[in-house]
């Protein structure tokens, strides 16, 4: 089960990397407004709710649900969430404060034809690296490796893609911010799966809870 995890894991890296690698040869900015000029009424909707699906009060109330029915896989995506995020948190305000989000410069500069979608929250400071989509990644990084069907790890990794495409069409993020958040959220939620679940350590701990 470990090698299966550790393929899975190289197999989502495969897909982060292209995304990378375009970082190093356009402009930031340019990539924003490539993106978020592909607006229209649909996709306006489609992210404005989307991006919820990065949003630690959905987590926390799908681990509730969640804990009634798979009590296992709620705490790891628990775990995997509040890890993931306590690293994005330290690194936003201790590390990086000063890096500002898209809509912080495009204010800054009146030459720039951007869509500001109606109902979004928000932010200006406090840009990398995205912790939306670190979360999103940590969340559906412990259903990815819990699938046995491979339709429904596809799933959890489009949802998870998207939500870090929401956050940068709503211009609250650049794509280095969403790409270093799907890092740190998949490789917290790669970790947390094989050294918990699969030494059986979590399954030691709950049945100690329930004696």
């Amino acid at each position: 089960m470990q090698k299966q995890n550790f393929i899975l894991y190289t197999t989502f890296i495969s897909l982060l990397l292209p995304i990378l690698l375009v970082q190093a040869f356009v402009p930031q900015m340019d990539i924003v407004l490539k993106i978020n000029g592909l607006h229209s009424i649909g996709l306006d909707n489609l992210c404005l709710y989307g991006t919820f699906l990065g949003d630690g009060w959905f987590i926390l109330a799908v681990c509730l649900v969640l804990f009634f029915y798979k009590p296992r896989i709620a705490v790891l995506i628990l775990m995997a969430y509040l890890l993931s995020s306590g690293v994005t948190q330290a690194l936003k305000h201790f590390v990086f404060p000063q890096f500002h989000r898209p809509l912080w410069h495009l204010e800054s500069n009146k030459d720039f034809i951007y869509h500001l979608v109606p109902g979004t929250d928000v932010s200006y400071n406090f840009s990398f690296p995205s912790g939306h989509t670190t979360s999103a990644f940590a969340f559906f990084g412990i259903l990815y490796f819990f699938a046995q069907n491979k339709l429904y790890r596809q799933l959890w990794m489009v949802l998870a893609f998207f939500t870090g495409f929401t956050r940068i069409y709503l211009l609250q993020h650049f794509l280095i911010d969403t790409s270093v958040g799907a890092f740190i959220g998949f490789t917290t939620a790669f970790l947390i799966h094989t050294f918990w679940y699969q030494t059986r350590k979590l399954d030691f701990i709950l049945n100690k809870l329930k004696a």
